[in-house]
C-alpha cells in the first residue's frame, strides 16, 4: 500500500468492464472519473440483445443495462464522454492526468432525442444521429466524417430546427488536469473487419453478415429477416473463427462459438423451420453453463467440421459456400439464404498510443501486456491496472469479473477510504 495523495481513481473506458470497476470503487467510497472516448457509454456489450428462448441463455446482456443505469445514477462516478488522455506524470498514489474533450456540438443536458435534426440533415449517410436507439446518454451526435461544415460548407439546418437549442457550433475543445491515485485501463477491443477475408463476401453480398450485425438486428427488430426485405431466411450458415486462429490472429477469441450457438438457438426458437448450419474448426464450449446449453440445442443445429474458403452468390441470389469438409476429407459446396461470419476480437488500433502515454507494454498479440503470467490485472507500471478485453478476449461475465478484480487491486494499492459512504 502506498501513501495516496489522491483518493480519486481514473477509469479509462466506459464499457462493461470499466463500468464494473467504477461501481466497485465508487461503492467502496472512491471518487471515480470514468473517461470514454465515444459520446455514449456501454461499449459493444450495450448493443447486444437478450438471447433467451424458453430458458435464459446466460448471455449477460441484461447485466449490462443494469450496470449502466446504476453507474449513471451513482453520486461518486463522474462521466467524461468524448474525452481522451493526452499526458501523464507522477506515480502511484499521485498521478496527474491531462484530459482533452473535443467539442460535441450537441448539449447532452438539452438534447431530447426528438430526431428533428436527423430529419433535416441533407447528407447521406446522415451526419447527425443517435448512435443506437437506447444510447446512454440518449443524445444525438454529429459525425465530422459526413458533416458539410467539416468540408468548409455552410450548413446550420440541424441547429435551426432544434427546439431546445441543444446544438451549437461555437463550442471549443476543453482541457482538464486530474489528480488520481490509480488508473484502470478498460478500453475494450476492436471487432475484426470481415472485409479482410475478401473471399467470404462481406461487403460484397448483402446477405453475408457478421455476428455483430446479427446482434444489432435482434437488438433493433427483435427478429431476423433477410436484409432489405421482410422475408425470413430458410437456411443460415454460421462460419466460425473469422479473424481468430489464423496466421494474423493466432489466439482464440473465446466468445465466437458461444454467441453463434446462442444466436442459432434464438433463430430456431423463433423460426423452427429454419435450417441452421455451423461450420467450425473446434467448438469452444467452456464457460459457466455453456456445456449444458450446447447439449440442449445441438440436436436442432447441423455442425460441420470444416473450413469455408469461398462464398459466391448464385444467379438466383443464394449464397454458395465452398468448404473443406474435414470429417469426409473432401471439398464440398452447399447453398444458404444467409451467411453469418463469427468475427473475433482484435486489439484496438489506438492501443499503442495509449500504451506510450501510460508507459505500459503491449503483448505479442497486440493487447496490453501484464506484469506477470499469474495476475491479469497488473501492468509493469505501479498504480496502473487492466480490466476487460483490452487485456485479451473475454465474454461479458468474464469482463465484469475482470473489472471487479482491477478495482480490488486499486484498493490493495491505496487502501480503503476512511469513510466509505458511497
Amino acid at each position: 500500500m502506498v501513501k495516496a495523495e489522491s483518493r480519486s481513481v481514473l477509469v479509462v473506458g466506459a464499457g462493461i468492464s470499466g463500468i464494473s470497476s467504477a461501481l466497485e470503487l465508487a461503492n467502496a467510497g472512491f471518487d471515480v472519473h470514468l473517461l470514454e472516448k465515444d459520446a455514449v457509454v456501454g461499449g459493444h456489450a450495450a448493443s447486444f440483445p437478450c438471447k433467451a428462448t424458453t430458458i435464459c441463455a446466460e448471455c449477460s446482456a441484461c447485466v449490462v443495462s443494469d450496470k449502466i443505469r446504476e453507474a449513471m445514477q451513482h453520486p461518486r462516478i463522474r462521466f467524461l464522454t468524448g474525452a481522451v488522455m493526452r499526458g501523464l506524470s507522477g506515480g502511484p498514489g499521485d498521478f496527474r492526468v491531462e484530459i482533452v474533450r473535443e467539442p460535441r456540438y450537441v448539449d447532452a443536458e438539452r438534447c431530447i432525442a426528438c430526431g428533428l435534426c436527423n430529419e433535416v440533415c441533407p447528407t447521406d449517410p446522415k451526419a447527425i444521429y443517435l448512435p443506437q436507439p437506447d444510447a446512454v446518454p440518449l443524445v444525438h451526435v454529429i459525425d465530422d466524417r459526413f458533416c458539410l461544415r467539416a468540408e468548409g460548407k455552410k450548413c446550420e439546418l440541424c441547429q435551426e430546427v432544434c427546439p431546445t437549442e441543444a446544438i451549437g457550433f461555437n463550442r471549443k475543445r476543453q482541457e482538464e488536469d486530474l489528480n488520481v491515485g490509480a488508473i484502470v485501463v478498460a478500453t475494450g477491443f476492436k471487432v475484426f473487419d470481415a472485409r479482410e477475408k475478401g473471399s467470404l463476401g462481406y461487403g460484397r453480398y448483402r446477405n453475408v453478415l457478421t455476428g455483430l450485425d446479427l446482434e444489432h438486428t435482434f437488438r433493433r427488430q427483435g427478429k431476423l429477416r433477410l436484409p432489405g426485405g421482410d422475408k425470413e431466411p430458410g437456411s443460415i450458415a454460421f462460419i466460425q473463427c473469422v479473424g481468430s486462429r489464423d496466421e494474423g490472429h493466432v489466439y482464440c477469441s473465446h466468445v465466437c462459438c458461444k454467441y453463434a450457438m446462442k444466436l442459432a438457438a434464438l433463430i430456431r426458437h423463433q423460426s423452427p423451420d429454419t435450417k441452421v448450419t455451423i461450420f467450425y474448426i473446434d467448438l469452444q464450449t467452456a464457460g459457466k453453463g455453456f456445456a449444458r446449453f450446447f447439449q440442449q440445442y445441438k440436436e436442432g443445429i447441423r455442425f460441420v467440421r470444416g473450413v469455408p474458403v469461398e462464398i459466391l452468390q448464385t444467379a438466383c441470389g443464394e449464397l454458395e459456400v465452398k468448404f473443406e469438409d474435414i470429417s469426409r476429407g473432401k471439398v464440398s459446396r452447399d447453398t444458404f439464404d444467409l451467411v453469418v461470419l463469427s468475427v473475433g476480437m482484435s486489439p484496438r488500433t489506438d492501443s499503442w498510443d495509449l500504451a506510450r502515454i501510460l508507459g505500459i507494454d503491449m503483448a505479442d498479440d497486440g493487447f496490453f501486456d501484464t506484469a506477470t503470467s499469474v495476475g491479469s490485472n497488473d501492468t509493469g507500471v505501479g498504480g496502473i491496472f487492466l480490466a476487460g478485453t483490452c487485456q485479451g478476449p473475454k465474454d461479458i461475465a468474464d469482463s465484469v469479473a475482470h473489472g471487479i478484480g482491477a478495482a480490488s487491486r486499486v484498493m490493495d494499492l491505496l487502501g480503503m477510504p476512511v469513510q466509505a459512504d458511497g
